[in-house]
């Protein structure tokens, strides 16, 4: 068994043993001392997840969040006009520089940093406030798989003590037992449909589109599949131009606001002769089905979405004669300035 998918099944049990301590203090904080708005500073799979958590902070708290490239203060220097603003950063390895100077940075502008990072002791904690550690343990695979779910799930304690969110502090409780079903979803369709193939597009929407950019990466680092991630919204402003005949999509479509128009997009590609692989509780006739886990609350369907691609991108590693555990001219820790 490769380590990525040894790693990616420890995933439910790592969100049920997560001290939340860290996560709930941060919260009580913004209580007190609202932020006016907040950026994210990461790169690769962090990235992807202050995606997925960003989404989420604008539709609840009706905040503005963006992403800021780090290279605006580890190359350019910008000064910045931040003040009483939360600057969000997260790390695997606790140690890019570019992210490190852009937190310095913000916080010296007036920005509450924080930080979800899983290496602690690091680098990354002299520019952070409040540290957030997410305890996925060591990932010997290159692909990061725990760490992500591990880093969405802490965020989302967050969120949801912030919001008072009863719901989906619930959720959250019941999440690990979501994520061992899904880790043991039957997504073999996906590994032979995609076993000869050369190029893909990801489809998502709302935090389905980190989800998407996420399993697009892990195509192109553990399968040397060329995946292209879209929203089920833009993709149809141009790029499904190049949808035809056999021309694979992978779709997530599950149970939350968006799902009703994923699957009419799906019958679209599949009326086209497009090889859809439809991630999802529901199925579309001329498409491949591939079970989806309901994680029991919208915030939380890309979690055990995007678990079933983990273990079905390193069956699909292997089966494409390759190491998910060590893609060429890829490391662990990418130090980029």
């Amino acid at each position: 068994m490769s380590y990525m998918l040894k790693e990616a099944r420890e995933s439910a049990a790592i969100v049920a043993n997560q001290d939340t301590s860290q996560a709930l203090a941060l919260a009580e904080a913004l209580k007190s001392q609202t932020p006016r708005g907040i950026v994210s500073v990461a790169r690769g799979t962090s990235d992807h997840a202050l995606g997925y958590l960003g989404y989420l902070l604008m539709h609840t708290r009706g905040m503005a969040v963006a992403s800021l490239p780090p290279s605006l203060s580890s190359v350019l220097q910008t000064p910045w006009q931040v003040q009483d603003y939360l600057a969000l950063g997260a790390s695997q390895s606790g140690s890019p520089p570019d992210v490190i100077a852009m937190l310095k940075a913000l916080a010296a502008g007036g920005a509450r940093t924080a930080t979800l990072v899983n290496v602690v002791p690091s680098p990354i904690i002299e520019a952070s406030q409040h540290v957030l550690a997410v305890q996925a343990g060591p990932e010997k695979s290159v692909a990061a798989t725990k760490s992500f779910i591990a880093t969405v799930a802490l965020g989302l304690h967050v969120l949801a003590h912030w919001n008072g969110d009863r719901k989906l502090q619930d959720a959250l409780q019941a999440l690990p037992d979501k994520l061992e079903q899904a880790a043991n979803a039957d997504w073999a369709a996906a590994v032979e449909a995609l076993t000869p193939r050369e190029r893909l597009f990801v489809v998502g929407r709302g935090t389905g589109l980190s989800i998407a950019q996420e399993a697009a990466l892990k195509c192109k680092e553990t399968c040397q599949l060329q995946g292209e991630a879209f929203s089920a919204a833009e993709v149809q402003h141009g790029p499904m131009a190049i949808v035809h005949d056999g021309f694979p999509v992978l779709l997530f479509a599950p149970p939350d606001h968006y799902q009703a128009d994923a699957l009419q997009l799906a019958e679209k590609f599949a009326a086209r002769g497009a090889q859809v692989l439809l991630a999802s509780d529901k199925k579309v006739a001329g498409t491949v089905h591939l079970p989806h886990i309901d994680a029991g609350h919208d915030a939380l369907q890309g979690l055990t979405g995007i678990l079933s691609w983990y273990v079905a991108a390193a069956q699909l590693s292997e089966a494409r004669g390759l190491n998910p555990d060590e893609p060429p001219y890829l490391q662990k820790v990418t130090q980029t300035v």
